[in-house]
């Protein structure tokens, strides 16, 4: 995330520089498509004028009475925005309470040891397998809720028309359904579960789902197999 001071060195719509991980264009993409201003810095969106800082946005037409309560957010948004002109901008590592980046905060984020518990293990577990590390950073994005889910992108204020999955269109499309629920994936998953002899319910929650057939098997060769065929059988679904 960008600290905003004199705002020269970030683009108003396309960086992160408000609070939240979340751009403008991700935001209110409906407005970014109407802008004149679309690849422009902050800087160059606005004036020190007497009174402080005032925007001059251009638009390529006049706003819809649809758009219009989207604008009033749009505009509370930045308007909460301090520009520092004798202060520079700067880059802040949001895992690292200093704001600085270091390695030991990235590996710490990657293996997730800001959990406790059964959840920590979780990646413990994942880390360790001998698979290929874009097969791991799937599964950490999977469990950590990070994949690009139509729900996630629209907790995230993206406009999403329809929200369904579009397997089988009767459910919004999120992690659980998606992966193990839907009327299409779910056989997969029990036809697996016969292979290795496993009788139980699916838990919602993606983490529970994999710590279930974690703790099914007996330590070894067999246990690791297993864990490796439930990322593989996961990525399917999602390619």
């Amino acid at each position: 995330m960008q600290k905003m001071g004199k705002g020269d060195k970030i683009i108003f719509w396309e960086d992160t520089w408000l609070d939240g991980d979340t751009t403008l264009l991700a935001k209110y993409p409906r407005l970014y498509l109407i802008s004149c201003q679309q690849n422009q810095t902050i800087q160059e969106m606005g004036a020190q004028e007497g009174n402080g800082w005032e925007w001059k946005f251009n638009w390529r037409r006049h706003l819809f009475d649809s758009e219009l309560q989207m604008a009033d957010c749009f505009l509370k948004d930045v308007n909460g925005a301090i520009i520092q002109p004798h202060r520079r901008d700067t880059w802040i590592w949001k895992p690292d309470p200093s704001g600085q980046f270091s390695v030991r905060s990235v590996y710490h984020v990657l293996k997730g040891e800001e959990l406790e518990g059964d959840d920590a293990k979780v990646f413990e577990e994942i880390w360790k397998l001998r698979i290929p590390p874009k097969f791991a950073i799937f599964a950490w994005r999977l469990l950590k809720k990070r994949l690009p889910s139509k729900e996630n992108l629209r907790r995230r204020h993206m406009e999403i028309i329809n929200a369904s999955y579009p397997f089988c269109r009767n459910f919004d499309e999120n992690e659980a359904h998606l992966f193990f629920l839907c009327d299409k994936i779910l056989p997969l998953w029990w036809e697996s579960m016969l292979w290795v002899s496993i009788q139980g319910a699916f838990p919602l929650n993606p983490t529970h789902h994999f710590s279930q057939h974690m703790n099914c098997l007996a330590k070894g060769i067999r246990d690791t197999r297993w864990r490796c065929w439930w990322l593989a059988l996961t990525w399917a679904v999602w390619q």
